[in-house]
């Protein structure tokens, strides 16, 4: 009986724990500020910290642009920074060129850096000069993203080929997938391809064009499962 009590309260504990922290986050404002000139559009982000609690955060302020013509260019700043109690963050600024026939979104994500989850996100969208915000259940929009953070050209040879290799493929994942190295012992290193925090693939760097391949085909079946165990894959997407 007092075996069934402790689990009762720490079971309770947890849920005050986790209710308290989702409080705090809300309390984090995410937010996209657009200033529209002839021909250029500046996106500039801000956190907003309405509480009482210290953060270290870093945030990714993805920026998609896609022509008449369909063609796909995506810019991408990130960063780290502090947000004391009641503090506004201005984050780096991005400006691009506008064209009459186009389509735009622009998609901020603020992270717990300490903890590693994210905290909140703010997003818009942009069509022939028009602005308007995005509902969430069209953050679908920002499909196909691949963000790269490789550091050698052995790094870099992978990520072009798995992005070029993707981009043959009319579905594409609906979640952004990030592609990242870390320094090994001497000369190498360790690519790590990750959807938000999940780690879907890793593998020593080899220069040979074969070894790179078939850590892409793998990284492909890999995402297809994982994609296939959240329920956001369609059926046609085969590799």
């Amino acid at each position: 009986m007092s075996r069934l009590i402790l689990i009762f309260a720490f079971c309770s504990m947890f849920a005050n724990f986790c209710f308290a922290q989702e409080n705090r986050d809300s309390l984090i404002v995410a937010r996209i500020e657009v200033v529209q000139s002839e021909n250029t559009l500046t996106f500039r982000p801000t956190v907003q910290n309405n509480g009482g609690y210290h953060y270290e955060l870093d945030y990714l302020l993805l920026i998609k642009k896609t022509d008449e013509n369909k063609n796909l260019s995506v810019n991408q700043q990130k960063g780290k920074f502090t947000l004391e109690p009641n503090q506004i963050e201005s984050l780096s600024t991005t400006t691009i060129n506008q064209t009459e026939k186009q389509k735009i979104t622009a998609i901020i994500f603020i992270r717990d850096e300490v903890q590693n989850r994210l905290i909140t996100k703010d997003s818009i969208q942009i069509t022939t000069k028009e602005l308007r915000p995005i509902n969430e259940s069209s953050l679908t929009v920002m499909k196909g993203i691949v963000t790269d953070d490789s550091k050698t050209k052995m790094g870099k040879d992978y990520y072009d080929f798995f992005y070029s290799t993707y981009n043959l493929y009319p579905t594409k994942f609906d979640f952004i997938i990030n592609v990242s190295e870390l320094p090994y012992r001497g000369l190498s290193s360790i690519i790590q391809v990750k959807v938000d925090q999940d780690l879907i693939h890793e593998f020593f760097t080899n220069p040979d064009e074969e070894f790179i391949k078939e850590q892409v085909a793998t990284t492909f079946q890999r995402l297809i499962n994982y994609a296939s165990h959240r329920g956001k894959l369609k059926n046609e997407f085969t590799y």
